[in-house]
């Protein structure tokens, strides 16, 4: 799987992974996004571990996505999906 390579400062950077998000949740229901990719906007070596999870929801969450964060062997990994039109988290849900 293909991840954005950008240089330059964060919102770069975040721009940069919303628009990979987006173009891959237009082909699949989901979008995995590993710790390489992860650390270029929310760099685990500064950040408390809840921090960074909270950054990333909120991330996912304007965007009208929902997230799920994965720790393992490998390193963290993000699961990021549509929120649907039903769904509480959603902001025109009733």
């Amino acid at each position: 799987m293909k991840e954005p390579k950008k240089t330059g400062n964060n919102s770069s950077f975040l721009k940069a992974l919303a628009e990979y998000i987006a173009a891959q949740l237009e082909e699949r229901s989901f979008c995995v996004v590993f710790e390489d990719a992860l650390k270029r906007c929310w760099p685990n070596n500064r950040m408390e571990p809840a921090k960074r999870n909270s950054e990333i929801r909120d991330f996912a969450k304007s965007r009208g996505w929902s997230v799920m964060m994965l720790d393992g062997v490998f390193g963290t990994r993000a699961i990021f999906q549509r929120l649907e039109w039903d769904a509480v988290d959603y902001d025109g849900s009733p």
